[in-house]
């Protein structure tokens, strides 16, 4: 009886353990408009600018996906602190082109559009 209690305890301990390291909460926010929709996923809390064009900071371990039209971006926080994005399958990139600032600022704006927003 004493090693079950054991085991309980020390499986409980390593439960508690596992899940302090995730973010907390995942959101799926799926649309079907007939012409292939958009899908909108994140972990943990996502923050934006002011003004809506950019993320301005991730929690740590969370990500935010999107994808609509063809077109998807993740964002998500690197071991710094820095917000890294994927544009259509690129590589990580911290700096953004200005091209790559116009499609993030339009999808910032879709997000909060469907419900996206600031926490």
């Amino acid at each position: 009886m004493k090693n079950l209690k054991i085991t309980v305890a020390l499986l409980s301990f390593v439960a508690m353990i596992t899940a302090c390291g995730r973010p907390g909460r995942h959101v799926v926010i799926s649309e079907d408009d007939g012409n292939g929709g958009v899908k909108i996923e994140y972990v943990g809390r996502t923050y934006f600018s002011d003004d809506s064009t950019s993320i301005i900071r991730i929690t740590p371990n969370g990500f935010a996906k999107y994808e609509k039209d063809g077109q998807s971006l993740i964002a998500s926080r690197d071991g710094r602190g820095d917000i890294t994005y994927r544009i259509n399958g690129s590589e990580k990139q911290i700096h953004l082109s200005n091209a790559d600032k116009v499609f993030l600022t339009k999808v910032v704006k879709d997000m909060i559009k469907r419900g996206h927003y600031n926490d």
